[in-house]
Order: C-alpha cells, then structure tokens, then sequence
C-alpha cells in the first residue's frame, strides 16, 4: 500500500522526481533531438541572422526547440505515455496489471530506438528506487531482471510515485516536466539555444502543461503516439558519425 501524503508533501516528491538532479537516466537520451540537429532540421539560421552567425554570436532556436517540445507533449507523452502512467498509478498495488501494461507499451511503441529508451530510462529510474528503498520497486525490478516485463518508464513511473504517497495530478505534472527540462537540456548540450533560452521555452510551455492537465488523460487502449519526424530521427541516429546521446 502506498503512503498518504498531504497536498505540500506530495508537491515537494513532486519537485525531486522531476528535478534534472534526480539520477533517473534521462540526461543520456536526447529523443531525436541530435539527428535532427545534425541534419539541419532544427537550429538551421534563416538567411536574415546569417551575418550574426558569422559573427560568431549564438542563434536564437527557442521557438524551433519550443515547437519539438510542444509536439512531443502534445502528440506523444499526453496522448500515449500519460495514459499507462496514470493507469500503472491506479494499479500500483496489482502486479499482473503493470505486466499487462508494459507489455502495451512495449507493443505500441513500434520504433526500436524509443523502445529501447523508455525501457533503459524506465530500468535506471527503477534502479535508483530499488537503492533508495522505496516500496514495490524490489519486486517489480525482479520481474525486469527476469525477463517477465520491459520495465517501461511511464509504468514504472506510475508504480513508483504511487508507492511514494505522490498524489496523481503530481505525477502526470512531474512526467511532463521531467520531459520537457531533458529536452531542452539536450538543445543546450548541443549548442542550438542557451541557458536563458531554455528557461524561456520552459516557461513558455507552462501553459500548455497546465491545459492537458486540465484535460482527462484516455486510456491505455485508446493510447497513440504520432511524431514521425521525431521517430524517423531516433531511428537514423546510430549512423552519425558523432554522438553524444543514446538516442
């Protein structure tokens, strides 16, 4: 069973979850973002700032860093990830379900690479858990290190913040976040946009984040993901000559 905690102390695990802090794996992963970079499909200057560039002054690529992010919210964690997080929430304390639900994610992420990413962030994030202790994380990582379940990151984020006493709207709120900040992390380790330019997107896409959580998350079986260019950039990105992200 999971702890009862107030609103302020599950707003607070709220907080440290989403934290980029927090060694959940995610810092690795870039979701498309350096394939995209790498072809000039994001970060490309218009003509107009040509000569700034030449300078060598930093182009300004929020609004192209902020749109990826917005179709990655919108088209893939609302419409597919926050429906196995909200449903692995509401079935922490049934481990068959969580199977059940894994095995959907891994079945309706058709891409490898976004396959592999959720299950390799999923299993870090479970691991850290398991090393601090926190219920149900032991027994559920048993059942990944058999080979029984993928371990997939919205299932096991759904059963390790339900374990954790955090309230629901806080966890869709702490996913949401997690990926927005590691994506804009990945634009500034790429060097598309700078510190103050992440700040910018994230507080620019705040009110998105408070409008699909003002909306009822759909169920696992009517879950579906839609970002080809995203997708198509994941799976090319192992024929870069250069990495700096697993994916």
């Amino acid at each position: 069973m999971s702890v009862a905690l107030t609103t302020l102390g599950s707003s607070l695990l709220a907080l440290q979850q989403a934290d980029s802090f927090f060694p959940g794996g995610a810092v690795a992963w870039s979701w498309g973002l350096e394939t995209l970079v790498a072809d000039a499909r994001l970060g490309t200057p218009p003509a107009a700032t040509t000569g700034r560039r030449q300078r060598g002054l930093r182009q300004d690529c929020s609004e192209q860093v902020r749109a990826f992010v917005e179709g990655q919210l919108r088209h893939r964690w609302n419409s597919f990830d926050r429906a196995f997080l909200d449903a692995a929430w509401q079935a922490a304390d049934e481990l068959p379900t969580l199977m059940m639900l894994d095995a959907q994610v891994e079945a309706l992420t058709l891409a490898e690479e976004l396959r592999q990413g959720s299950r390799r962030v999923g299993q870090s994030l479970l691991g850290v858990h398991v090393a601090l202790g926190t219920p149900g994380a032991a027994p559920y990582q048993h059942q990944v290190l058999a080979a029984a379940t993928p371990g997939h990151l919205p299932v096991v984020q759904g059963l390790i913040w339900r374990k954790l006493g955090m309230h629901r709207e806080h966890c869709h709120l702490a996913s949401a976040h997690g990926l927005c900040t590691g994506l804009v992390s990945a634009a500034v380790r790429l060097g598309v946009m700078g510190h103050l330019d992440a700040q910018r997107v994230l507080t620019d896409i705040q009110p998105l984040l408070l409008e699909l959580q003002d909306t009822a998350p759909c169920t696992p079986d009517d879950a579906s993901g839609f970002t080809p260019m995203a997708e198509i950039a994941v799976m090319r990105h192992e024929t870069q000559d250069l990495r700096l992200f697993a994916n």
